[in-house]
């Protein structure tokens, strides 16, 4: 039970499951809920087949991703092996499928958040850099100054706003989603689809592209020192089902 045992302290421990999107309110999160008690009703085939899969453990992207692995666990999440496996991971776990808390941890809408985070966290802009939003992630820093500024900043890239505009409204989509599982508590504000739209409009905006840098120079250098503050309240915090970003 080598494999499993660090696996369930890793959920137990380190699991988050949330998608906190603040907007001109406090909005509440939607968040995971696993405790160590979940486990305990895991049959014995369950635990057999999570120690088969630990070989394909890393194209769940759950893992704790560093700035000294990210791109090693970038290739192998993105490789068609991982892909292929990600498009039914319970079919590699059968004798887990009864188990409500491991089958809504792979659970469609489960990966198609972890899809959506991976994309944010793989991006890099011209230069090679990590996108602001990836470095949240990877350094694991969340509070609003941090997120608000991280989001601004994409806009200095063509690369990081664009996978941004993609992203944002497909984390609200599953962040809803999520809201149906059992694993899962709290729920998305009902206004939170406008403000979304707004962040969305504004990284749309020739605001936003007038600071995209290329080869070193910003395409408008004057735009330097006229780009406004965005006079926005809207804060978003973006985690999704991940094993290691809590708090």
């Amino acid at each position: 039970m080598k494999f499993y045992i660090p696996f369930i302290s890793l959920l137990t421990v380190t699991t988050a499951f949330s998608y906190t999107l603040l907007g001109r309110n406090i909005k509440r999160d939607v968040t995971l809920n696993v405790n160590k008690y979940a486990f305990s009703e895991v049959s014995e085939n369950c635990k057999n087949d999570l120690i088969e899969f630990q070989d394909l453990y890393k194209c769940t992207g759950f893992v704790n991703i560093t700035k000294e692995n990210l791109h090693s666990v970038c290739v192998d999440f993105n490789s068609e092996k991982c892909q292929t496996v990600l498009q039914d991971p319970l079919s590699y776990i059968p004798n887990c499928k009864n188990s409500i808390v491991i089958s809504e941890l792979f659970s469609e809408t489960a990966v198609n958040f972890k899809k959506a985070e991976m994309k944010i966290v793989c991006t890099f802009d011209e230069s090679g850099n990590l996108c602001p939003v990836g470095e949240i992630f990877v350094n694991k820093t969340s509070n609003q100054i941090v997120e608000r500024s991280a989001i601004r900043q994409s806009c200095r890239s063509e690369k990081c706003t664009k996978v941004m505009i993609d992203s944002l409204p497909l984390f609200l989509k599953e962040t809803k989603n999520a809201e149906g599982l059992t694993i899962t508590e709290g729920k998305v504000d009902k206004d939170i689809d406008k403000n979304v739209d707004e962040w969305v409009d504004y990284l749309k905006s020739e605001e936003c592209s007038s600071q995209y840098i290329k080869n070193g120079q910003n395409v408008n250098s004057a735009s330097i020192s006229t780009v406004k503050v965005v006079n926005s309240a809207l804060i978003i915090t973006i985690a999704l089902i991940v094993f290691y970003f809590l708090n």
